[in-house]
């Protein structure tokens, strides 16, 4: 039989306050029986909370990637971030597969990865900033010519992700002189130079001081990913402690 737990059990589990407690009721993140006047949870359901699973048919938002990190809060910080730095922002794994979706992509960025070749380019991209970044680097070019600053989100010493932030242009270099017909970049032939040109144009510019200004943030967001994986860690460590105390011989 199913070992349930009162809302306040939950409360000190989940370390949260009582409203939270059915607002994820609610949301689905949780599940419950009504018994008389109280709530009962299944201790599974807490279990899996904490651990990263679906809890309910609408809860896929609150899902975890397949390395157990929970893309949901990641993604709503690198959302807040690109809002703020009008610079478009990913998360990749160690393999430089993308963790989350990218935030505020430029059009020219736009207009690469509705190409498949230029995708697939795009995507060995990061897979390339991932070896670099494993050699010390944390400015990187991707195959556009487009600047990129990442940061490594660590947990235990150890690197899970590397944090990207552009692409953007240094004021004083530029990716394509006059002299170079836009359409041969490459994966993008079948794209009008006159609209490459026009996203072109559009991509930030920063200046040197700008460039180090978005290292710190970028350094900081990533402190902040580490800080969520280190809260869930913890979270995870006291539930295996209580399910070990409260196991029946």
């Amino acid at each position: 039989m199913d070992e349930f737990l009162t809302a306040r059990q939950v409360q000190d589990l989940l370390k949260v306050d009582r409203i939270t407690v059915y607002r994820m009721l609610n949301d689905g993140r949780l599940h419950g029986n009504k018994i008389g006047q109280q709530w009962r949870f299944p201790r599974e359901d807490v279990e899996d909370l904490l651990n990263g699973l679906k809890l309910g048919d609408d809860s896929g938002k609150y899902m975890m990637d397949e390395g157990g990190l929970p893309v949901h809060c990641f993604q709503t910080i690198q959302d807040l971030f690109s809002t703020v730095s009008q610079l478009s922002a990913i998360l990749v794994n160690m393999q430089g597969d993308p963790i989350t979706e990218m935030s505020h992509p430029c059009e020219f960025c736009h207009l690469v990865s509705s190409r498949s070749s230029a995708g697939a380019n795009c995507q060995a991209s990061y897979h390339e900033f991932v070896r670099q970044a494993e050699n010390g680097e944390k400015h990187f070019t991707c195959h556009s010519g487009l600047n990129y600053t990442g940061a490594y989100v660590t947990l235990e010493h150890e690197p899970v992700g590397l944090f990207l932030v552009g692409g953007f242009r240094l004021q004083e270099t530029t990716m394509l002189d006059d002299k170079t017909p836009y359409t041969k970049l490459n994966g993008m032939v079948d794209i009008p130079g006159q609209a490459i040109q026009a996203a072109h144009t559009a991509i930030p510019s920063l200046t040197d001081e700008q460039e180090k200004m978005i290292d710190t943030w970028t350094t900081a967001a990533a402190q902040a990913f580490e800080s969520i994986l280190q809260e869930r860690s913890a979270f995870t460590r006291r539930l295996k402690k209580i399910a070990d105390l409260t196991q029946i011989p």
